[in-house]
């Protein structure tokens, strides 16, 4: 069994960790030696959180943002690890190697640039679908949209994954030839940018992406260490 120690090590690894900042890169919170069986996974703190880990007999806890996090209530022997921005640009919408591989994309590349990494990713669809097809696979994915302007074409075989929309990023879509370009938030302003270039747009919305991500960092827990079970802390109204 690992301890935190070795599943940290393991996130800076899948989430390049050292690309980012000293002080953005996150990991250890509460220190613990424990072998982890089980850890649980949220987005941030809340009220019941300690109940919530004896419940689940968890030995650590990964948080997205545990920044309000009570040290004090963590019980004993616990660990907490996080992960802030790498969390963001890698494991919700942007530039994430994971959700290409499911949606399979081919020919993919980079795009945008933000402190030396890219914001997002093009890539091709393994064959054209319907526009229709894309919304059903976007919400099969994560659940559900925010937003959608679908001023392109009725085909989409290019789109663009980014972690954020701006006139510049829209029309470096546009340039490189993409059909559909999918975000967490979509931005009035760029609208005309999107209908003259004949470029459909779709938000998950912020929540969705980042409980995509939890999900994800589950996944890769369990196929890192056969012996690692996960709990997913999803509730809406925490």
């Amino acid at each position: 069994m690992p301890n935190l120690a070795e599943i940290a090590t393991f996130m800076q690894m899948i989430l390049d960790m050292d690309r980012y900042p000293a002080e953005e890169r996150g990991t250890m919170y509460v220190s613990s030696a424990r072998p982890i069986r089980r850890i649980g996974l949220a987005l941030e703190p809340w009220p019941t959180l300690p109940s919530w880990l004896e419940h689940e007999d968890l030995d650590a806890i990964f948080l997205h943002r545990p920044f309000n996090l009570d040290r004090d209530t963590v019980p004993p022997t616990r660990g907490v690890i996080y992960a802030h921005l790498p969390f963001d640009e890698r494991l919700t919408v942007g530039y994430t190697p994971r959700l290409a591989e499911v949606l399979g994309l081919r020919a993919r590349s980079p795009m945008g640039d933000k402190g030396g990494r890219p914001q997002g990713m093009v890539g091709e669809l393994p064959r054209p679908i319907s526009a229709q097809e894309w919304r059903r696979i976007v919400v099969d994915i994560y659940g559900g949209t925010d937003e959608i302007w679908e001023d392109g074409p009725g085909e989409i075989r290019k789109v663009a994954i980014v972690n954020a929309m701006t006139p510049a990023l829209v029309q470096e879509a546009a340039n490189r030839g993409v059909q559909a370009y999918l975000t967490s938030q979509l931005r009035e302003p760029v609208r005309s940018i999107c209908k003259t270039n004949q470029v459909a747009a779709y938000s998950v919305g912020q929540r969705r992406a980042e409980l995509w991500g939890l999900r994800t960092l589950a996944g890769l827990f369990r196929e890192r260490w056969a012996t690692v079970r996960t709990a997913i802390f999803e509730d809406r109204g925490q």
